[in-house]
């Protein structure tokens, strides 16, 4: 099989992944319902054909909008789809067909639902992150034992976790949660876990980056204000997905200038 077609396959299991994970987002609360009750267009309540359907492209076939009732369908289901395969195929592309490819590819999708759910509902769900951190932890033991998983990595997953998390605790701390929800410690524990030490420092820095320019623009575009909540848990996550593919990386260029 040639590189260029397991990359589109690769790309085509995303976009599938994608469009079960937007079903998770929008039904988190009754996740039952994923198992007994059919797509439906939340506008006019009408069942969803399966050819309307196929992620992605059936958004745009339709122009965006419900077959039956012309109402406009969310964004949420072609950009979710969408992060979802390029994310896969990133992992790929940095880790190949391994053992390590797996536990990456499982997180990550609880981490594009966290990430979505944030911004729809200004709240980090505890749960995922408890899922995700277990995964992590598993994935570890399992290096260590059958692998021989060098010590040090741990350490350095644990230093990523204290270092980020309790960062984190120390700002929602001094501001009483005025400028950061509680729920974003866990999710700090977890993605410095993932990141390690010292490639949580890139991650940090380029989640408050990417903070800063998506407020910085929303104050300019006054779709926010100065006082207005801005939900951080995506920065955090993007900044991580940026320091599993670049991390090294940018570290070695910035030592590289010294």
């Amino acid at each position: 099989m040639s590189q260029t077609l397991t990359y589109i396959l690769i790309a085509l299991f995303g976009l599938c992944v994608g469009s079960f994970l937007n079903v998770i987002i929008l039904r988190f609360d009754q996740l039952k319902t994923i198992w007994n009750t059919r797509s439906h267009c939340p506008a006019c309540k009408k069942e969803i054909p399966w050819y309307d359907l196929v992620p992605l492209f059936s958004y745009f076939i339709l122009w965006g909008k419900c077959r039956s009732c012309g109402k406009s369908i969310s964004i949420q289901y072609p950009l979710v789809e969408a992060l979802t395969a390029l994310i896969f195929v990133g992992l790929y592309w940095h880790f190949g067909f391994s053992w390590e490819l797996i536990p990456y590819i499982l997180i990550s999708g609880i981490l594009i639902v966290a990430l979505t759910y944030d911004i729809l509902h200004y709240l980090v769900a505890d749960i995922l992150v408890w899922i995700a951190l277990g995964i992590w932890i598993v994935w570890l033991i399992i290096q260590l034992i059958i692998n021989n998983y060098e010590f040090s990595v741990i350490l350095n997953s644990l230093y990523g976790a204290v270092a980020l998390g309790g960062f984190l605790a120390l700002i929602v701390l001094i501001s009483r949660e005025k400028w950061m929800g509680a729920g974003d410690i866990g999710l700090g524990i977890l993605l410095g876990a993932v990141m390690g030490w010292p490639n949580v420092l890139v991650g940090s820095f380029a989640a408050f980056l990417l903070g800063s320019i998506v407020g910085i623009i929303l104050i300019i575009l006054k779709k926010k204000n100065m006082k207005d909540r801005l939900p951080f848990a995506p920065f955090l996550i993007l900044g991580t997905f940026i320091t599993i593919f670049w991390g090294e990386r940018i570290i070695n260029w910035y030592l590289g200038g010294f």
